[in-house]
């Protein structure tokens, strides 16, 4: 009984969550939406999240059958088909309403004095099993990376080439500041295949001309070293973007003594300052060394910085 009354206490702390942070979404959608859809669009998500498994999707019919009950599925199910192929909304009004709460969050963080951050992420949904669902193309299967890897007392994985699966490609920008939770701004799927075939670059150039438009240097744009590289930089250069990008080591830059590895333009130099870091796997701060030089691109003019941390011995710059 107690082991219940905890799950009870626990599974209505999550609904209030969630009732919190859909709440935005009611007057955007009871403005455009007959207030029954409203109802099952509230009903679909708490189900999603009360019945979501990592190894099984829900179908239609047996998500119908969860947000009244299951002897009423068929019901159930014709009230998603209505609000799913209602002509009053799309996924634009949700994508609109994502730009609107990531301007408040902006709006806070300039309130509170706060650098803010837009942070890009890119990740991949893997559907191993399927193969007829519409904008499926090839994707890296991580989850097979994972597997592969060397466990002690297992020394030979299959070796060879990555694993490619059926998926989608996915990209997402979110406003954060320094302390607190980040807020999702935006987020594309893409695929390589079929009518619906776009490119990455496609993708990520059209998003950052929407963060340019809206933002313009409000924010500081945080990349990783996916998008290391001349034509990115000159796309950050042309909308005039702040922004911090993650550099591989053995990429090639151009400093005082000409062109070089990144890693090469800082070595025998001395830290500059240092700052004591929070390291995540050890729980604990560690001391960390900090050295800048003024570097450029070999292939453009502009004046970049590369800021090299050192986190001490045993650990990569």
């Amino acid at each position: 009984m107690l082991q219940q009354g905890a799950g009870l206490r626990q599974g209505q702390q999550v609904a209030d969550l969630l009732e919190l942070f859909i709440g935005p979404w009611g007057g955007w959608l009871d403005a455009r939406l007959d207030r029954r859809l409203v109802r099952t669009f509230f009903l679909a998500l708490v189900s999603m999240v009360r019945l979501r498994h990592n190894r099984s999707g829900l179908l239609l019919s047996e998500l119908g059958g969860h947000i009244i009950s299951p002897d009423r599925a068929p019901a159930g199910t014709k009230r998603l088909s209505n609000l799913l192929r209602s002509p009053k909304w799309s996924h634009g009004l949700l994508e609109e309403l994502l730009w609107h709460r990531a301007e408040l969050s902006l709006t806070q963080l300039r309130e509170r004095d706060q650098t803010a951050l837009a942070i890009w992420d890119e990740s991949v949904l893997e559907k191993p099993e399927s193969i007829a669902l519409e904008g499926l193309g090839p994707v890296r299967s991580s989850k097979a990376a994972r597997l592969k890897r060397i466990k002690p007392g297992y020394y030979h994985p299959p070796g060879g080439r990555p694993v490619f699966v059926p998926g989608m490609q996915w990209v997402t920008v979110m406003v954060a500041g320094m302390p607190g939770p980040p807020t999702l701004a935006a987020m594309r799927w893409w695929t390589s295949r079929g009518p619906l075939a776009s490119h990455r670059r496609e993708q990520t150039t059209q998003l950052l001309s929407q963060c340019a438009e809206r933002w313009q240097q409000r924010v500081i744009h945080v990349f990783d070293r996916g998008y290391a590289g001349a034509p990115w930089l000159g796309e950050l250069s042309r909308h005039q973007a702040r922004f911090i990008l993650r550099w591989p080591t053995r990429y090639h830059l151009v400093d005082a003594k000409g062109q070089r590895p990144a890693w090469q333009i800082t070595r025998g130099k001395r830290s500059q300052d240092h700052r004591q870091l929070w390291d995540l796997h050890r729980r604990q701060y560690r001391k960390t060394g900090m050295v800048a030089v003024p570097v450029h691109h070999p292939q453009m003019d502009d004046d970049l910085w590369l800021v090299v941390s050192r986190p001490g011995k045993g650990r990569k710059p």
